[in-house]
């Protein structure tokens, strides 16, 4: 088993500032892909995706280059902010997008909380999810297609509302102080705000060992630096546990400086695909590819740093742009994406992008934030440059070595040993033909679509339950189409239906069409004619929703390690 990242409060909060920073007014598709293998995926614009991979093993978020499949979902929304709420292991990310879907807005939750971590997507209108990556019930809550979504409930603690330091001070003593030392710890996680398991040791630690009003001091300074820490200072924590992205270096705990909190989350996922050292003697070339791989990372961080040097000055700019907007607020329309201010160098007016949602005066602070993140990041550069540019040169010494048949040194074998080899699939005799090919919603429901004329009969019949929807498209040769649904009293979640009735236009005769009708019911209501061709049905009764056949849809829902069905 891999290492898997360990969420708090504290990191959740600032994946958020981070991915704000960098993904804040890009366009995005309105929807994530949902894949078996519980990773959400949503298609940005110029060629990138941000992925949450939320398998019990991982627990990553990365941008990482668009997925093959996902070309040709247009990134027709924008992200207009992401967040997390006080004190919560969860993240938000608001995409809206004009009139295109109920209310213009929906927003992607995503939620880390130990043994829960699940992704849905809810209309920010009439609170009701949409789509989900795991249907579950989850301290009373139900997670499933057109629910109404409930965050994660507990009661507050300290710091999740603002309090001042004399406030937070007073509290911390008053809870901790006639609390036995071997019980601080539950009490510290129990009451005060981004207490967790990950960082009460390292900050408790005074507190634990001595009973003095200075070591209980000591130890509110460290909570406190924690707490209120407006600027993430990104590590990748190298604990007995494993490796561990945060956003500070926690006390005791030995750790690597990171360009950033995103790039803390590369680093170990990164590790979570290597080998173990027992692999070094049986599998040398693989070692060798990933030492390889290693280096060429490192090329490619350097590169990515040296572009970032390339850009110094940039804060200098955007805080005098900032200074120009406060000056001529009165040339700002409030909900503008931009602004054309007079009087900039030699009176010539200048257009600003601005985001929407903020009021001018917010734009301004948040130019000013950025101003100051980009000071900062100029600060640590060259350090950082120095660091990766000699990790660089030890790694390509190592390739060489082994190249050259010596093997890999010893150092780079324990740095390569990172997680167990993964278990060859067993063989066997190759699964028996089924009549249809699976697809799966983005509610999680199966979806089952006819490969032939006579696999339509076998399907409908002999691979569907009385209370399944059935769906075809209407007065046209076409595949059917099951939707798995269990519920006989309730109709199925409507994008759903949607997503289903979509499958049947595209494998229809009627694909090419602009709109599609398709007829759906429930399967007990379809019958076979004696005597009537393959794949001739009648039906008792039935529905009709319109869709437009789009093949990027059939992609995205497609099964893993399967082919499109051909329509009849």
């Amino acid at each position: 088993m891999s290492n898997p990242i360990r969420w708090d409060p504290a990191l959740a909060r600032g994946v958020a500032a981070e991915l704000d920073r960098r993904l804040a007014g890009r366009s995005a598709h309105p929807s994530p892909r949902f894949d078996r293998d519980r990773s959400a995926t949503l298609p940005l614009d110029r060629g990138e995706a941000l992925r949450f991979d939320l398998h019990p093993d991982a627990g990553w978020v990365r941008v990482v280059p668009r997925p093959a499949g996902t070309e040709a979902l247009a990134p027709t929304a924008r992200i207009a902010r992401v967040s997390a709420p006080p004190d919560e292991r969860l993240l938000r990310i608001d995409l809206k997008e004009g009139n295109r879907f109920k209310g213009g807005s929906r927003t992607l939750v995503v939620e880390l909380h130990t043994n829960q971590w699940n992704a849905l997507l809810v209309d920010s209108t009439d609170r009701r999810i949409v789509s989900l990556l795991r249907t579950r019930d989850a301290g009373g809550r139900t997670l499933q297609s057109g629910a109404v979504y409930a965050p994660p409930g507990g009661e507050p603690r300290f710091g999740a509302q603002k309090a001042t330091r004399e406030e937070a001070w007073a509290f911390w003593e008053a809870t901790l102080a006639p609390v036995a030392l071997p019980e601080r710890g539950a009490a510290f996680l129990r009451w005060f705000a981004d207490a967790s398991p990950l960082n009460a040791r390292p900050i408790l630690a005074p507190a634990l060992a001595d009973d003095s009003p200075a070591a209980l001091l000591v130890a509110f300074e460290r909570w406190w630096a924690l707490h209120s820490q407006r600027e993430a200072f990104p590590v990748v924590l190298r604990s007995a546990k494993g490796l561990q992205p945060y956003v500070a270096p926690l006390d005791g705990v030995p750790y690597d400086a990171a360009p950033s909190l995103l790039d803390a989350m590369e680093a170990v996922a990164g590790a979570a695909e290597l080998p173990d050292a027992s692999a070094g003697a049986q599998d040398g070339a693989r070692l060798l590819a990933l030492a390889g791989k290693r280096a060429a990372g490192l090329e490619r961080r350097i590169g990515s740093l040296r572009k970032e040097g390339e850009r110094a000055g940039e804060a200098d700019r955007i805080r005098k742009v900032a200074d120009h907007l406060l000056s001529y607020l009165q040339y700002v329309t409030e909900g503008a994406s931009s602004a054309r201010l007079p009087g900039w160098e030699d009176g010539v007016e200048v257009e600003v992008a601005l985001d929407p949602a903020l009021k001018p005066v917010e734009n301004a602070r948040r130019m000013y934030d950025e101003a100051g993140r980009r000071e900062r990041a100029e600060q640590r550069l060259p350090e950082l440059l120095a660091k990766a540019e000699e990790e660089l040169a030890r790694w390509q010494a190592a390739v060489a070595q082994a190249e050259s048949g010596d093997g890999l040194p010893p150092w780079a074998l324990r740095a390569l040993a990172k997680s167990p080899p993964q278990k060859q699939r067993s063989g066997g005799a190759p699964a028996p033909r089924v009549p249809y090919r699976p697809y799966r919603t983005s509610g999680g429901l199966e979806v089952r679509v006819g490969r032939t004329s006579r696999d339509n009969d076998r399907l409908t019949f002999g691979h569907s339950s009385p209370g399944d929807v059935w769906l075809h498209a209407r007065s046209v040769p076409g595949s059917h189409v099951i939707l798995r649904w269990r519920d006989g009293d309730a109709a199925p979640p409507a994008r759903d239906l949607e997503e289903a009735a979509v499958l049947a236009a595209v494998f229809s005769k009627a694909r090419a069409s602009g709109t599609v009708a398709v007829d759906w019911t429930r399967r007990k209501h379809v019958r076979k004619p004696r005597g009537a061709p393959p794949g001739s049905v009648t039906l008792l009764q039935a529905r009709t929703i319109f869709v437009e056949p789009d093949p990027a849809v059939e992609e995205r829902l497609r099964e893993p390690d399967t082919e499109p069905a051909s329509p009849d």
